[in-house]
């Protein structure tokens, strides 16, 4: 029965050091995605990881499919600025915390004209 704990303690911690590699694969870099079209910024930023390479939504995030009929293209970028505080402002958006196990990151560096190339790209979908 040890030989089996210790097993199953020597693959916990080996596949925590395998899989994390000591990054955060969901933090944001700074990137400079001035001129890119929203497809490559979808990529660059990482929202294909969660959402999906086609926006179909995931387990760890919603489809991003749809979405003109519930946001403006101010309120999503605010939503990209600061997910957290529009969550908790927002009673329709509540749930993510609970529904989705990573937590939405927050795009507070990303330049403007990015951001605005992506939400209308995302709006159109």
């Amino acid at each position: 029965m040890k030989a089996i704990g210790t097993a199953v303690t020597g693959i916990a911690i080996a596949v925590i050091l395998g899989c994390g590699q000591g990054k955060d694969e969901f933090q944001q870099e700074i990137v400079d995605l001035t001129g890119q079209p929203p497809e490559v910024a979808f990529v660059a930023l990482k929202c294909a990881k969660c959402h999906g390479a086609g926006l179909e939504g995931q387990r760890t995030a919603p489809r991003l499919t749809g979405l003109a009929t519930r946001w403006s293209e101010d309120d999503l970028i605010a939503y990209l600025r600061n997910p957290q505080a529009v969550q908790a402002a927002t009673p329709r958006l509540a749930y993510m915390a609970e529904k989705y196990p990573i937590e939405m990151p927050a795009y507070a560096h990303t330049d403007e004209q990015v951001l605005r190339g992506l939400t209308g790209w995302l709006l159109a979908k």
